[in-house]
């Protein structure tokens, strides 16, 4: 028996059940995905999964999990007995034991329970009790009258479950930063539809890659749309040289990208696009330039990385494991990259520029 916690989703009040339906269907989704059969049991502040131990690594990845613990169900009065036999062979130089009553009619307190187990732990194997640095934990919680006891507890997500929050579109590239945004974004709930553009070199491999290690983290295999990154690019560049403003062209490939992406996410009914810009760290990315970007596409854009650093992203791509796939991008140069770019455009010229584009029919 698994035991699934979640936090947030508890004090959504009038959504509590929705999104604790949702979750649990998307608990039984991973599974299945995963070849993995299990029943699941919803009980308030819990949700139990009768599968494999091994169950737990998946159901962690499931957004909206906080934690999850491998338990074994047993009466109250077996749990003496079990713990003779579980604990035999182990010497932690101490111990504690943390019980949880969710189920308030168990007539022993959570405090009465810790005193009466730790005492027969200390009786029969003469440990050391420690109740603020343990080397061993013996967890137990109380379920509708029954004892569900554990001893390790796997940190999960968190956050809301997938499918509660709506569709967004995901820009996706072949770096560090946007599947970092990706993934935040499936951490708060929302369904996630990644778009890349492919500028025809290995990267698409690993974009590939890195779409489905993100599938971990969602109820179904999450949608590669790929588009051709030159082509789109094309039209604006001869624009740009046309009236001698190569220097905008990061700029406007933004533009461009998020102009597409703008068109994609109508057809698939998302409420917004997700970039993995984070502030400041290239000509794109300044504060003026992601205003004039923003401005140019009038559709809703989310960047949850706007405020962190380089080491923040890539703590969380290690974590998640996008970074791995990141070390096998292939390094490639843009073509169109000009030798000077603009990092603090001025809006009277931005939006001259977009003048120009429009009269040619290239937006």
């Amino acid at each position: 028996m698994i035991i699934v916690r979640y936090g947030e989703i508890a004090i959504k009040r009038g959504k509590r059940k929705e999104f604790e339906k949702k979750l649990v269907e998307n608990i039984l989704a991973a599974l299945k995905r995963k070849g993995i059969g299990g029943r699941v049991k919803l009980v308030r502040g819990r949700i139990l999964v009768d599968a494999p131990d091994d169950a737990t690594d998946v159901i962690a990845k499931v957004p909206g999990v906080v934690s999850v613990s491998p338990a074994r169900e047993m009466e109250y009065e077996e749990v003496p007995k079990y713990l003779k036999e579980a604990l035999k062979g182990l010497n932690p130089k101490s111990f504690k034991v943390d019980t949880q009553r969710l189920d308030k009619g168990f007539l022993k307190t959570s405090l009465e329970v810790n005193r009466e187990i730790g005492a027969f732990v200390v009786k029969e194997f003469g440990w050391k009790v420690d109740l603020e640095n343990p080397e061993l934990t013996i967890g137990i919680e109380i379920i509708n009258g029954k004892a569900y006891v554990f001893f390790e507890k796997i940190k999960g997500v968190g956050g809301l479950p997938v499918g509660t929050q709506g569709k967004v579109i995901a820009l996706l590239s072949g770096g560090i930063d946007s599947p970092v945004a990706a993934f935040l974004m499936l951490k708060r709930g929302a369904e996630v539809i990644t778009l890349h553009f492919d500028q025809g070199t290995n990267a698409r491999r690993v974009v590939e890659r890195t779409v489905e290690i993100l599938s971990e983290y969602s109820p179904k295999d999450i949608e590669l749309i790929v588009e051709n990154h030159f082509e789109i690019l094309k039209p604006y560049v001869k624009v740009l040289s046309d009236i001698n403003r190569r220097e905008w062209t990061c700029v406007f490939c933004k533009v461009a990208m998020l102009r597409r992406a703008a068109e994609i996410a109508k057809e698939e009914g998302a409420f917004g696009i997700v970039t993995g810009d984070s502030l400041g760290q290239v000509a794109s990315q300044t504060l003026a330039n992601l205003y004039l970007e923003t401005m140019s596409v009038r559709f809703p854009i989310y960047r949850p990385l706007i405020g962190f650093d380089k080491e923040e992203i890539v703590a969380i791509a290690k974590k998640i494991g996008t970074y791995q796939a990141f070390l096998e991008y292939p390094y490639c140069q843009c073509p169109f990259r000009p030798e000077k770019v603009v990092t603090g455009g001025k809006p009277e010229e931005f939006f001259s520029i977009l003048d120009a584009l429009e009269r040619e029919g290239v937006v």
